[in-house]
């Protein structure tokens, strides 16, 4: 009984240092992203050399001799200080991986044209501690909205539930992207496919002022997509990320939407992957923007 009872302290004990660190490496990600925010300089320390960045209008753009050139039309559309606000972050279990979002600022005086959006970017943390910038994605507001709430409300939890060591995450990631776009040209369409996929607290971020929440939402969010329309995308494998244990990742790819075959449009996405306590993965945050046409 006195064993039991020393057991069971020491897995109450584990799990409330978990939280603890948890909660420390949130805090310390949303530091780093606030001095990236802040610095052009830090911004362009943070970002990892093979990092791929997502910009409006842009083609997916990996590796710093791809992003480089676009970094400087990008920030300096932005607000000098900050360039973004964070808003929120969720790290995986082992604190090896996290992502943020919030509010990217943009200074155009110009009200045709866009004067904010929302962005998501995720990191990886170095064995020494520094937290580098991955993956970044920016997408801008219709230009009838002129600001954003800095707070988003029921935000996604972080990874709790880590992958077994056999397990290789960032394929695992990739393979149930592949499979919910395959669900969704064979069988139930955006709508279905969409909602399917979804955490029970996932929401898509994009170009929509209101991020839209849950599966209900987000089925809702395709009910006026036509029946005979085609929503194709893929994620780009070699592209896929995954914290150390397996528990919180990325895919980044590439869409094609036919809603008729005159009304196409191509666009570029990037999805964060969640292991729930059932082993599936399910997306928490999926955002993107249009890319020029093949």
């Amino acid at each position: 009984m006195l064993m039991r009872t020393l057991l069971l302290a020491t897995f109450s004990l584990a799990s409330v240092l978990r939280a603890q660190d948890t909660t420390a490496a949130k805090a310390s990600l949303l530091e780093a992203d606030w001095a990236a925010a802040r610095d052009t300089a830090a911004w362009r320390r943070a970002l990892a050399p093979r990092a791929t960045v997502l910009a409006p209008g842009r083609p997916v753009l990996h590796g710093a001799e791809q992003y480089e050139p676009a970094l400087a039309s990008l920030r300096a559309v932005t607000s000098d200080n900050p360039a973004w606000t964070p808003v929120l972050a969720v790290v995986a279990r082992d604190g090896s991986f996290g992502c943020t979002t919030g509010i990217w600022h943009v200074a155009n005086a110009d009200t045709t044209r866009p004067s904010t959006g929302r962005y998501l970017g995720c990191w990886r943390r170095t064995r020494r501690e520094a937290w580098r910038l991955v993956a970044l994605s920016v997408a801008f507001a219709p230009p009838s909205v002129r600001s954003l709430p800095p707070v988003i409300e029921r935000a996604p939890a972080s990874g709790n539930s880590a992958a077994p060591r056999r397990l290789h995450a960032a394929r695992a990631m990739a393979a149930a992207d592949r499979a919910f776009a395959q669900f969704s040209m064979d069988s139930g369409g955006p709508a279905e496919a969409f909602s399917r996929w979804v955490a029970a607290d996932g929401m898509m971020l994009a170009e929509r002022a209101v991020p839209v929440r849950g599966p209900e939402e987000v089925r809702q969010a395709f009910a006026g997509y036509p029946t005979s329309g085609r929503f194709e995308w893929g994620p780009i494998d070699s592209l896929a990320i995954a914290a150390r244990d397996g528990s919180l990742g990325l895919t980044i790819g590439q869409a094609r939407n036919a809603r008729t075959p005159t009304s196409v449009t191509y666009t570029k996405y990037l999805t964060v992957w969640r292991r729930e306590p059932d082993g599936t993965y399910r997306w928490i945050f999926d955002t993107g923007s249009a890319r020029p046409a093949p």
